[in-house]
């Protein structure tokens, strides 16, 4: 069971105002929250009930009742403990450690089996696999274009927009373009996206976020859950492991959909590494 707090991250960018209101409510009181009943939940957040509902839905749910089943089993250690200044090595190690692992747990409940059949599919049926990221989210796409490197597939990635931007306009439905962006509503990343639409070519996304504008055109969506770490009122994110945990999981599928005719590029690649010594 996906837990309450996950659904609530990936869905809050897209939430209205009043929306929002519940969604902090639940977020800071949910030891009060899980025994209130809809009316109580709407006053204390200055709603109206119908928005309380509307709200279980926006993050998935099938109504109030399925909200009060997560607030009371979901949001048990709801939140992480904060860093604290008094806080020695061994206690930040570990809140850490666990703030990533609660990450990739939750990421992996978003999985959906069929979208994962549906991207190792276009992957391996595609002329040309193009990465697309900027930011934060260039390291992760790098990651995934030396991973991917070791396939049977063609892939390219370009560090530098402009050139990422000449490579969205020349692709055609036969290419595949993997975007990584942990918010999904780069405005530069969107205008890739645009001129990959245009032309037709499928997406695959990791992201962080559902209902934003890179998830709404993507063909296959892979979401990656952020947690978050209180230091003095500032939040420090834990979603690197999450989206490499994606890319890992998506070319170990491919390689192994591609059976023995993987082996020989893998058998190239470490002459190619070996020869470096």
């Amino acid at each position: 069971m996906t837990d309450l707090k996950s659904l609530i991250q990936t869905s809050y960018p897209s939430m209205t105002k009043k929306e929002k209101k519940i969604a902090d409510y639940l977020l800071k009181h949910s030891e009060k929250a899980k025994n209130k009943s809809i009316s109580e939940i709407a006053a204390a957040c200055g709603v109206v009930e119908s928005t309380v509902f509307l709200f279980a839905k926006k993050i998935g749910l099938s109504g109030f009742k399925e909200l009060t089943v997560l607030l009371a089993n979901s949001l048990k250690g709801f939140l992480f403990e904060g860093i604290d200044e008094d806080d020695d090595y061994l206690s930040i190690t570990k809140k850490v450690i666990e703030s990533n692992i609660h990450s990739l747990r939750n990421t992996s409940k978003f999985i959906d089996l069929e979208q994962l059949k549906g991207a190792v599919e276009l992957l391996n049926s595609s002329e040309k696999t193009v990465f697309f990221a900027l930011g934060g989210s260039t390291p992760i796409a790098l990651d995934a274009y030396h991973k991917f490197l070791r396939t049977p597939l063609n892939v390219e990635f370009n560090l530098e927009y402009h050139m990422q931007l000449l490579r969205a306009g020349k692709l055609t439905d036969n290419a595949c373009a993997f975007i990584v962006s942990h918010s999904g509503e780069n405005p530069d990343i969107i205008r890739i996206t645009d001129i990959l639409q245009k032309n037709k070519v499928p997406i695959i996304a990791i992201t962080s976020f559902t209902n934003t504008s890179l998830a709404k055109v993507a063909t296959y969506t892979f979401i990656s859950t952020t947690e978050e770490l209180k230091y003095k009122d500032a939040g420090i994110y834990t979603r690197r492991l999450a989206q490499m945990l994606l890319v890992d999981i998506l070319f170990t599928l491919v390689m192994i959909a591609e059976g023995d005719s993987s082996i020989p590029y893998l058998e190239k690649l470490q002459e190619a590494i070996y020869s470096t010594k």
